[in-house]
This record gives C-alpha cells, sequence and structure tokens, in this order.
C-alpha cells in the first residue's frame, strides 16, 4: 500500500502558474526531488516533459493554475521497496467538453498540435483527471522510480491528499499521517495552534503518536498525542478508523476528534458528520469520545482541517468521488481553502465498498 514518506510529513510543493518562467522553475525544482529519490535519466527526463505539458496547458486553457507535488513510498507485499512523485495539476479554468477525445493526438480546442494530453498519458505511471464545463480541470500523474511487482493485486483502499501552509509560511502548522495493520486503515489529521514553525512542531508531534502507536484504540492514540503535545503549544487532533478491505462487511467508521478537525462519511445519499470535541490536544483537552457512523460501499472518508470551509457538497461535481481521492482533496482544496491558514484535505475510499 502507497504511504507518505516520513520525511514527507512537511507540506507538498506548491508551485503557482502564472506565466512560463514558472513552469521552468517548477520543472527543475520537480527535477531535483527526482534525482533524490534515485530516478534514472529515463524516467526524470520524461517527468520533466510531463510537467512542461501540465503547465502548457494550464497556461493555454486556463491562464492561470498550480501545480502541487509530493515524494510517495510503495511497500506493497512482495515487491522491493520503490520511491515515486505525485503531481497534481489543477485549474479553474473552462473545464473540457470531452475528456476522451482530449487524450487523442491530433484533438484540440486551442489551435496547438493536440498531442499534450496524450503524451502525458503515454510517459506517466499512473494518470486520472476530472473536469467539467465551466468547473475547471483536475490532473493527477504519477512516477515511479522502479516498476511494481509483477501481479501484484492493486490496493483496495485508496487516498489522496492536500497539505499546504499559509501561503506566507514557509512550513504548514498541519499535518497528517495514516497507518493500516490486519485490514484497518487510521489516519491522524493535525493543526497546530496558529501557524508557523512553532504550529509546525506541534503538528508533527501529533503526527508521530499515531505512527508509534497506530494499532492502539483511537482513544490510546488521543491519550499518547496528549502527552506527546504539552510541551508545545498544542493542536486540534482528529483520528479516523476505516476499514482497509472491502470484504470487512459491517465494520464501521470511528473517530475521535479534539479542536477543529471536520470528519465526515459522504456518499451520493448522504453526508454523515463525525462529532469533534472542544479543547486543545496537550493542554486543555479531556478524554477523547468515539463516535461510529456505518460505512457505506465506496463512501468516501473526508477529514479537513479549519483551513478549509466545512460547506462543501461533492453532489455540484458529477462523478468526482468516483475517481481517484487526490483529485476529490485537490477540488476542495481549490474551491473551498479559506486562504487565510494552512489547510489538509484528507480523503479515504475502500474500492468497492465495505459490504
Amino acid at each position: 500500500m502507497e504511504t507518505v514518506l516520513k520525511e514527507s510529513m512537511a507540506a507538498q510543493q506548491r508551485f503557482e502558474i502564472a506565466e512560463a518562467s514558472q513552469i521552468a522553475y517548477a520543472r527543475r525544482s520537480i527535477g531535483e526531488l527526482a534525482r533524490g529519490l534515485a530516478f534514472n535519466e529515463t524516467t526524470a527526463g520524461e517527468l520533466a516533459i510531463v510537467v512542461t505539458e501540465c503547465g502548457t496547458n494550464l497556461l493555454k486553457h486556463a491562464q492561470r493554475g498550480e501545480l502541487l507535488m509530493r515524494p510517495l513510498v510503495d511497500t506493497g507485499a512482495g515487491a522491493s521497496q520503490r520511491y515515486g512523485i505525485e503531481v497534481l495539476c489543477i485549474d479553474n479554468g473552462p473545464g473540457i467538453h470531452d475528456l476522451h477525445r482530449c487524450f487523442e493526438d491530433g484533438y484540440t480546442t486551442a489551435g496547438s498540435p493536440g498531442t499534450g494530453m496524450g503524451a502525458i498519458e503515454r510517459l506517466s505511471d499512473e494518470l486520472d483527471i476530472w473536469s467539467a464545463p465551466g468547473r475547471g480541470t483536475v490532473l493527477r500523474v504519477v512516477f515511479w522510480n522502479a516498476p511494481g511487482a509483477a501481479n501484484a493485486p492493486a490496493a483496495q483502499l485508496t487516498y489522496g491528499v492536500v497539505n499546504l501552509p499559509l501561503q506566507t509560511e514557509t512550513v504548514s502548522g498541519d499535518a497528517w499521517a495514516c497507518h493500516a495493520n490486519q485490514g484497518e486503515f487510521t489516519v491522524l489529521v493535525a493543526d497546530g495552534l496558529g501557524h508557523g514553525p512553532l504550529a509546525n512542531v506541534a503538528a508533527i508531534e501529533a503526527a508521530k503518536a499515531l505512527a508509534a502507536n497506530g494499532d492502539q484504540p483511537l482513544d490510546r492514540i488521543m491519550e499518547v498525542a496528549n502527552v506527546a503535545l504539552r510541551p508545545t503549544r498544542g493542536a486540534a487532533v482528529g483520528i479516523a478508523r476505516m476499514p482497509a478491505l472491502a470484504s470487512m462487511a459491517g465494520m464501521p467508521v470511528s473517530f475521535a476528534g479534539i479542536g477543529n478537525i471536520s470528519a465526515s462519511v459522504w456518499t451520493e445519499s448522504s453526508h454523515r458528520h463525525l462529532v469533534s470535541h472542544s479543547g486543545i490536544v496537550g493542554h486543555a483537552a479531556r478524554r477523547a469520545q468515539l463516535f461510529d457512523v456505518p460505512y457505506p460501499p465506496d463512501a468516501l472518508v473526508v477529514l479537513h482541517s479549519d483551513g478549509l470551509a466545512s460547506r462543501w457538497d461533492l453532489a455540484r461535481y458529477p462523478g468526482l468521488a468516483m475517481r481517484h481521492p487526490a483529485l476529490v482533496a485537490a477540488v476542495l482544496y481549490r474551491d473551498f481553502s479559506r486562504g487565510s491558514d494552512d489547510v489538509t484535505v484528507f480523503v479515504a475510499r475502500v474500492n468497492g465498498g465495505a459490504g
């Protein structure tokens, strides 16, 4: 199962694209990461081509947009560890009217040769896209530094995340971590009090509590975090546990939260919020109370910090809920980020449902 690199508990890198020089900067920065993750020259070169095409499409079709990048590690059973890079390409432009045709060489709506999207599809190891007329486009591409294990089964649980600092800060006051074991998947999102380096220290300490105690009950993990955060300024912390396998019929989503971390289970027919109690982990936190809600087939579990407004509804975005969860996180960030705080959006789904 793909999980987060310990080193990448820091925020993603964000590249604003509003002019051609910014594409070159993004390409160089992502190339440096690729070299640090032992990508060979051929793969690193193909990644550079895709980053260039993504940036060019942002300028050509939407006039501006963003590229978000984070490193990945694949520790799937039977495979030697390999490293990857995920790039999210986000715009709020006119959208794509015919997603299937846009990948055909020669198809263009901007007078260009029409080979860019086809090249992105051919070169990327993983690709997913969502777009709708008038609602912009989000694209996810992943490159790995080595092939995966032959005939390895696809992960039943997939997740995606956007974790970014306030634009005036160099580090994020939010952090996240996840843990998978024996068919259960647990995720923690922390929002350090305020923002900047001191908030970052508090949030990272909370994330470490899950990394070291992921098999423990959620209230126990919260207790560990409460002790660990006493020397810090404290944080809001939300911890959710859900089935990691579609065969685990009947397992609910459990949640323990203290502070302003929002959590919900979303389907096309329902949107169930999970309750988080007031308080500050590390300073003014009472014992966490657990809440359970049913996990319907193919439901999305969404956790986010208060850098994201809470009045979102995925029903406004036809088909998005069935795309990769990273695309869901990217759209929520794009359309509901407050812009005045760090922001984290974590989205997970068990493909095929739990029943």
